[in-house]
């Protein structure tokens, strides 16, 4: 009986301790202090700080991007840049052969100045049939010429004037072909035709290259501009001359503007969404041509 008591009096203390762990505070137990909530109004370095924003991508283009191609054929004689070499304007960036064109400009020129001696000694010939003129004019008045004799030297006047004026367009004629060798002597000189960077090379030396061979590629480093679509829905958020935000990155940690050209005046039916360009006002550095740039446009302006 005694030991039915004690059991009956353990079971009780068991149902105490469990009623006060689960109905109330535990004073032995740690509890963990709760966090507060995220501040979801900040913007992340993921997010455009224009939560009504939109957000797009495009290349970053630039309008002088050109092949620069043979002008004649010939073998390739001279590198004078590769890959990755900013050139200026008019600098050479290859040479073909060009001996058999500068022999032949040379022979040019030394007939110009030939002829260009002719010209003089005829000039000076004139002169000469003009002073017999005034004489035989003279000796003619005095009776002491026939009227023949002074027919003969006006004659002899006309007919070098007329050898003056011959010998005056073959002249014109020679330096003409001057020109002309000197233009395709010209062409064995590849050189930029305006300031960028050598983004291509396709050519080696030695190489033998025909009349519209592309030779280099060439990229303009200024202006640069961004192109990028918009959902139709968005053709009133822009217009010419709006500024947008452009980045290298996603996150627009580092960002410029840029000043829209063009808006395309018709949708594309297929995608539903129209093509803005926008021109770089600065260029910041991981903007280059080619690459995709991110692009922020703010729905209030």
């Amino acid at each position: 009986m005694m030991r039915l008591t004690a059991a009956m009096a353990a079971a009780a203390a068991v149902l105490a301790c469990t009623s006060c762990s689960s109905g109330g505070h535990n004073p032995g137990t740690v509890v963990a202090a709760s966090q507060p909530p995220a501040d979801l109004t900040k913007p992340t370095a993921s997010a455009p700080s224009d939560p009504g924003a939109i957000v797009t991508t495009g290349p970053i283009m630039v309008e002088q991007q050109i092949d620069v191609v043979a002008l004649r054929a010939g073998i390739v004689a001279a590198l004078n840049t590769d890959v990755g070499s900013g050139v200026r304007q008019g600098q050479m960036l290859a040479r073909l052969d060009d001996r058999q064109i500068a022999a032949d400009c040379s022979a040019a020129e030394f007939k110009v100045h030939s002829l260009e001696s002719d010209l003089k000694n005829w000039q000076a010939e004139v002169d000469v049939r003009k002073t017999d003129l005034q004489r035989a004019e003279a000796m003619r008045q005095a009776g002491i010429n026939t009227q023949e004799a002074l027919d003969h030297v006006r004659y002899d006047l006309q007919a070098t004037e007329f050898e003056v004026e011959r010998q005056n367009n073959e002249m014109r004629s020679a330096q003409s072909a001057l020109q002309s060798q000197q233009l395709e002597l010209e062409k064995t000189r590849i050189a930029a035709p305006f300031n960028g960077t050598v983004s291509q090379r396709y050519v080696r030396l030695g190489q033998y290259v025909n009349i519209g061979d592309k030779l280099f590629q060439l990229t303009g480093t200024s202006p640069m501009e961004v192109r990028f679509t918009l959902p139709e829905r968005d053709i009133s958020v822009l217009r010419r001359g709006d500024l947008v935000t452009v980045s290298p990155a996603p996150d627009f940690a580092q960002t410029t503007t840029a000043s829209v050209t063009h808006l395309s005046p018709v949708v594309d039916p297929g995608s539903g969404t129209i093509e803005v360009t926008a021109k770089l006002t600065h260029n910041i550095p991981g903007l280059i041509p080619g690459m995709v740039a991110s692009v922020r446009v703010a729905r209030t302006q």
